[in-house]
């Protein structure tokens, strides 16, 4: 059985891509909030810091 990708992580591809995050919820069919808090997750991955409180996790 093939394995999807979730939508939201296709969206996320697309803003890399250089589209904005509102495009890439609507060409994916999904709420733009749920495009926007998965970046911030993303983006709280790379800096080090928990996505849920924002505090430093220790490596």
């Amino acid at each position: 059985m093939k394995r999807l990708v979730p939508k939201t992580h296709q969206a996320i591809a697309w803003v890399e891509k250089g589209m904005s995050a509102a495009q890439a919820a609507r060409k994916m069919e999904i709420s733009e909030s749920s495009v926007y808090a998965a970046l911030r997750k993303v983006k709280a991955k790379d800096l080090g810091c928990c996505p849920t409180c924002g505090q430093k996790v220790r490596k």
